[in-house]
């Protein structure tokens, strides 16, 4: 490896461990006498709510935080988890005013004597504190104007809100939910039911949006634009990829995996080799350096960065083995790549959830193939929408046969008695030793092939 490239890297795990290491044991801010009391506060709704059938939880950025019976102030600037009931609806922008008990989250303990360090995830994002039940009262919708990246924000939240209401008219549920999952990864209207089942059966990753959907979305955008110049396909490309994360959220896994997309790009437009393994490794440095809690207390990167490793490690050796399966309509490619992708997140699932599919690797194969052509044909039935509505319904016809199969298959899979087994609570370090021998293996292999190479 030349110098400069290793002083780069060098340089990356410095600054991303510096990260990590100062941001361990982060305060809460003083609310003094209001913790435990009902408060009134005023604040922005800085973050799309998140909406459930029991009600929607909102992030406030509150202005300022004042004790409801003395009206005398005891915390400003702070951000504020509420969750509130289902109407009146609110939006990214929004100035509203709040009431209700102030408190710590607290963990939760699950059935299985599983704990989540509930605290640590919302602390990762600088929200200490929450209302359970709260009251929020509208002032002033979105205020975002005078804030270009914020308007750009609020403008992305309402096409995707538009969006999402013309697949619920003309699909109706539960076909509109696992549209909406599969494209700009709302979960909020899939209900506890099908949420379970998609879990049961191994297929959680589709409406989540992982690196699976945001690789179709990136392979899409290539497509559309290879009329354009090389330049500017790529760079429209790259935007646009952009502009899909904002709109969906940017979680970890979808930040992970526009990062890895761009990554690609810039190697495209560089005529450089793109190479998976060092982009997941920038990616997830750059991602710790930005936010370094999240290396301990947010799942969807760790898992992401998981499933991620197992596919660009595995894949491709898993997939030799697998000759005697045909390579028609991708199946090789997808058992193998599934395969791949468990074998490193199983580990961690069963460790923090308790919970491992067993028919996983079946149901990805029945219904993967058919996703990148449904999130076309879901995508088409939206934004026609915007121009014609009876035009959307026509399309909805070929949308709803295809979200029928995958309903049915997950339906049937999740209701299998053996479909998922429980596992009792165990040591981490059992987790630690799965990934260490797996990797010493890996490094093993490696070094036997290129010993032969040599030779």
């Amino acid at each position: 490896m030349k110098r400069g490239i290793f002083l780069f890297w060098l340089l990356l795990v410095m600054v991303a461990l510096v990260r990590v290491v100062f941001s361990f044991g982060a305060l809460p801010p003083d609310i003094g006498q209001c913790l435990k009391q009902k408060i009134i506060g005023e604040g922005v709704v800085v973050d799309e709510p998140e909406r459930k059938e029991t009600g929607q939880v909102l992030v406030v950025s509150a202005i300022q935080v004042s004790l409801a019976e003395t009206k005398s102030s005891c915390a400003e600037n702070i951000s504020i988890r509420i969750k509130t009931d289902l109407y009146p609806r609110f939006y990214f922008g929004d100035y509203v005013t709040f009431s209700g008990k102030l408190a710590y989250p607290f963990n939760f303990r699950s059935d299985n004597g599983r704990t989540f360090d509930y605290r640590g995830f919302l602390a990762k994002d600088d929200i200490f504190h929450e209302i359970k039940s709260g009251e929020v009262f509208l002032e002033k919708d979105d205020i975002t104007k005078n804030n270009l990246s914020d308007h750009l924000y609020s403008i992305l939240f309402s096409l995707k809100r538009t969006f999402v209401s013309n697949i619920q008219r003309v699909l109706g549920e539960p076909h509109s939910a696992l549209a909406s999952g599969l494209v700009v990864g709302e979960k909020g209207a899939l209900g506890k039911d099908l949420l379970n089942n998609l879990r049961i059966v191994g297929l959680i990753h589709i409406v989540v949006l992982s690196g699976f959907n945001i690789t179709i979305v990136a392979d899409a955008l290539r497509r559309l634009l290879i009329f354009l110049p090389r330049v500017w396909g790529i760079a429209v490309g790259g935007i646009g990829i952009v502009l899909f994360g904002l709109l969906v959220g940017g979680g970890a896994t979808v930040v992970r995996s526009c990062l890895m997309a761009s990554i690609a790009l810039l190697a495209d437009l560089s005529r450089r080799d793109y190479d998976a393994w060092r982009a997941l490794v920038l990616a997830g440095l750059v991602m710790v350096i930005e936010s370094p809690m999240i290396l301990f207390h947010d799942p969807s990167f760790q898992l992401s960065f998981l499933a991620t490793f197992g596919l660009v490690t595995l894949a491709r050796p898993i997939e030799k083995y697998l000759s005697f399966l045909p390579e028609r309509f991708g199946l090789r490619g997808i058992v193998a790549t599934t395969l791949s992708a468990q074998i490193f997140v199983s580990p961690y699932i069963i460790y923090a959830m308790g919970q491992l599919s067993v028919i996983g690797v079946i149901a990805n194969i029945l219904i993967l193939p058919f996703v990148p052509v449904t999130m076309l044909a879901v995508f088409v039935t939206g934004i026609s929408g915007f121009v014609f509505g009876p035009l959307s319904q026509v399309f909805a016809l070929f949308t709803h046969i295809l979200l029928s199969y995958q309903l049915t298959i997950i339906d049937w899979f999740a209701h299998l008695p053996f479909a998922s087994v429980s596992v009792s609570a165990f040591p981490v370090w059992f987790v630690y030793l799965f990934y260490a021998l797996v990797i010493l293996a890996l490094t093993v292999s490696q070094l036997r092939l290129a010993k032969k190479s040599s030779t």
